[in-house]
């Protein structure tokens, strides 16, 4: 009976481990999918010539859950947008995100600078004309993709010493507790 409380306690140090390294994994998908949103709102709104509203609305999913949180995030904001003439982007950013957050929890995985690349795009997306809109677009986008490969590196290394020391950690507790 000893033995398997220690069994279970070293699953759960490994399983923190795996944890934390699922995490990091999450933040660079869904930096890499924020990217992508914004890339596609540029091309709605400043190729296709299409409102704001609608192309928020429309954003494209994808097939992870990175891209279907912000599809919701922006959709969100495009429907209140739509359906509330006088509102603006700013007044429904952060209730899009927080109500976003909670049904979509791949947006937890990022971090306050990660966010702070966005915040131009609350500030601006909307208020300027279409040349402007697009600059704005594509300054977050190279930011997003550039946040995105200074990342890289340093969250694979982050991965694998999280796997090893609840591995190594898991391991040393079994052999404490039995």
């Amino acid at each position: 009976m000893h033995w398997m409380m220690a069994l279970l306690a070293s699953l759960g140090c490994c399983g923190l481990g795996f944890a934390v390294s699922g995490a990091a994994a999450r933040r660079l998908r869904t930096l890499r999918a924020g990217a992508q949103a914004v890339q596609s709102i540029r091309l709605g709104v400043c190729v296709g010539g299409q409102v704001l509203a609608h192309v928020l609305q429309e954003l494209p999913a994808g097939e992870s859950a990175e891209g279907r949180a912000w599809a919701a995030f922006y959709g969100g904001m495009g429907k209140k947008l739509a359906e509330e003439p006088g509102v603006s982007l700013p007044d429904t950013w952060r209730e899009a995100f927080e109500h976003t957050a909670h049904t979509h929890p791949a947006l937890h995985s990022l971090q306050e600078d990660d966010l702070r690349l966005l915040e131009p795009l609350r500030e601006g997306l909307g208020k300027t004309p279409r040349d402007e809109q697009q600059a704005l677009l594509d300054e977050v986008y190279k930011q997003l993709q550039a946040q995105h490969e200074s990342l890289r590196p340093k969250l694979a290394d982050t991965q694998k010493v999280a796997q090893a020391l609840g591995m190594l950690g898991g391991l040393a507790l079994f052999l404490l507790l039995i």
